[in-house]
């Protein structure tokens, strides 16, 4: 990318379970860069992270309070999600297929100052772009391919 010009950022914090602090710190990087694509590379847990960090980087405004309402119907819910893919598209290229985070609505991400996790869902959540390569998953355990 480099190469071509394009200018990047990569946030590599998203450990298993994704947490508020890092999706929060992950949303900063994205309101001072201001990307126009971001890219979520990896499993379950950094796509569940990329969403969230896409919604307060869409939003700033947006209080994850409002967006952790109780896993309902999502054609039932009160709450609406902010429009999204106005300041970026959000791409999602996995690399372990288990969850399916990179084509469904949903996101899970725990809060530490509680340890409660929150199922997010609205179909907003839901990538521009899912890319499966299955070059990303052939040095990887096979138990992992397997399972994961």
């Amino acid at each position: 990318l480099k190469a071509a010009g394009v200018e990047t950022e990569v946030f590599f914090e998203v450990e298993a379970d994704p947490t508020l602090s890092v999706v929060r710190k992950g949303a900063e990087l994205a309101n001072s860069f201001k990307p126009d694509v971001i890219i979520a590379l990896g499993g379950g847990s950094p796509m569940d992270a990329a969403k969230i960090m896409w919604v307060m980087y869409e939003h700033p405004e947006t209080h994850f309070e409002e967006l952790a309402l109780r896993f309902m119907d999502i054609r039932k819910r009160i709450y609406k999600f902010p429009k999204m893919g106005v300041k970026a598209k959000m791409i999602a290229v996995t690399t372990t297929s288990g969850t399916g985070s990179e084509v469904t609505p949903f996101a899970v991400v725990t809060d530490d100052a509680t340890g409660q996790k929150y199922p997010l869902a609205d179909y907003a959540l839901t990538p521009d772009m899912a890319i499966v390569d299955a070059n990303l998953v052939m040095d990887m355990p096979k138990s992992l391919c397997a399972f994961g």
